[in-house]
């Protein structure tokens, strides 16, 4: 089995009960609804997609898809081997890396990387030997271009921890780095993607392309197809995106520490956060992006404080998709005026003084944890009538569920991605 989209049923569950279920260890039940709770369900994956999205020349989503109550698992099989996407999510980010990968190799570089070795002769096979042999020498001198990656280093010294998601230092010296991702953006990629056979193209093209044999205009022009995959993706979405892969992951971090303080949050939070190497260069500037943008909100920092506690890349992945989440209510539905703990997470709280619960969950099933958390918080809001309680769930809801969360005063809305992120719809 593949690993770049695998992650154990322990820690998909440890990051979907922090949701929802760890809203109830710390308070006790209310008395139980009188109802069966329900097992986790088999779908199928023909029932869930168009036919696109589960059979296409370069990937086949297996029929058979397991639930654990909130995140569906899904077996994808590849000429490049069988992964496991743990998620709706990160299986329509699979998806679009496997194309990119398939156009990749329609790329050849073998000779034209050599020609160019060949033409640049000496300087090329000089200056790699010299930056290993004289790395002091070598910088002082470095071609433009280095200048800007390295402008406010300094400011990162004995502040910032490079993630396993990045490029080596070296790599990121040279050059390659910028060439590796201008080429991520070229196919509508993610450069600190930790999908293995996604990176050994990009690094492919990106050595042939550093060495003087490749343009990226010729590699993206030769393939037909790439330019469905690039407008596939939305302006708002795809310009983010090209900013992460053509910044220095060093700039990133300088940036976004200077967003997060001017949103008046706490400095050591902020440092804790972006030196989290679970989140990648990619994720704080997601996550950066999404409290910018609700910069009017009271208590931000909360979504700094729970993203401490993510000790995996796919825990780091559900926490920012919860604040872009939220983001997105605050600004296309109603203004947001502050952020609430619920245990170890967050929940919202708008204009009209509603509590919003915002769940990046798949398929939401009726179990005691659930029945805990909605008791639980409708027990606070008790004898307030005008406060409302919705549950906004980025999938859907079992039927058990809905009648459940509704008999307890709930608004239910499922499959919101359209409402809460028009620009990625």
């Amino acid at each position: 089995m593949n690993l770049p989209y695998t992650c154990s049923l322990k820690v998909c569950k440890k990051v979907l009960f922090a949701i929802i279920a760890l809203y109830s260890t710390s308070c006790p039940a209310s008395t139980p609804v009188q109802s069966e709770y329900e097992a986790p369900p088999v779908l199928s994956a023909s029932q869930l997609f168009q036919p696109e999205i589960v059979k296409a020349p370069y990937h086949t989503v297996s029929e058979t898809v397991r639930n654990d109550g909130l995140f569906n698992t899904y077996i994808v099989n590849t000429p490049f081997g069988k992964f496991e996407a743990p998620s709706t999510t990160s299986l329509r980010i699979l998806i679009t890396e496997i194309n990119a990968v398939a156009a990749m190799k329609k790329v050849e570089t073998d000779d034209t990387a050599l020609a160019s070795l060949k033409t640049s002769g000496k300087n090329t096979v000089t200056g790699i030997k010299n930056l290993f042999a004289e790395p002091e020498d070598t910088l002082k001198g470095a071609a433009s271009g280095v200048q800007s990656l390295f402008h406010r280093a300094k400011e990162t010294i004995g502040s910032r921890k490079p993630t396993g998601a990045e490029d080596s230092r070296v790599q990121q010296i040279i050059g390659y780095s910028k060439a590796k991702g201008k080429i991520a953006t070229a196919y509508n990629v993610n450069v600190y993607s930790r999908n293995r056979f996604l990176q050994e193209e990009l690094d492919r093209l990106a050595w042939a392309d550093y060495l003087g044999g490749l343009g990226v205009g010729l590699a993206t022009a030769a393939i037909p197809g790439v330019g469905g995959i690039i407008l596939s993706t939305s302006g708002t979405a795809r310009l983010l995106n090209e900013v992460i892969n053509n910044t220095p992951a060093s700039e990133l971090w300088v940036q976004n520490r200077d967003k997060l303080t001017s949103l008046g949050l706490d400095s050591d939070t902020i440092q804790l956060f972006l030196n989290n190497e679970v989140f990648s260069p990619a994720l704080t500037t997601v996550m950066t992006s999404a409290l910018e943008s609700m910069q009017s909100v009271d208590n931000l920092d909360l979504f700094l404080k729970v993203s401490l506690q993510a000790g995996s890349p796919e825990m780091a992945g559900v926490i920012t998709e919860l604040a872009v989440l939220t983001a997105g209510y605050h600004q296309h539905v109603q203004p947001l005026t502050t952020i609430v703990p619920m245990a170890r997470v967050t929940r919202a709280v708008n204009s009209d003084g509603n509590i919003i619960v915002l769940l990046p969950v798949d398929h939401l099933i009726w179990s005691s944890k659930l029945d805990n958390a909605v008791n639980q918080i409708s027990e606070e809001t008790k004898g307030a009538e005008n406060i409302a309680k919705e549950v906004w769930i980025l999938g859907d809801i079992s039927r058990q569920a809905r009648e459940q969360c509704e008999k307890a005063g709930w608004i239910i809305h499922t499959g919101v991605r359209p409402r809460l992120l028009p620009q990625e719809s």
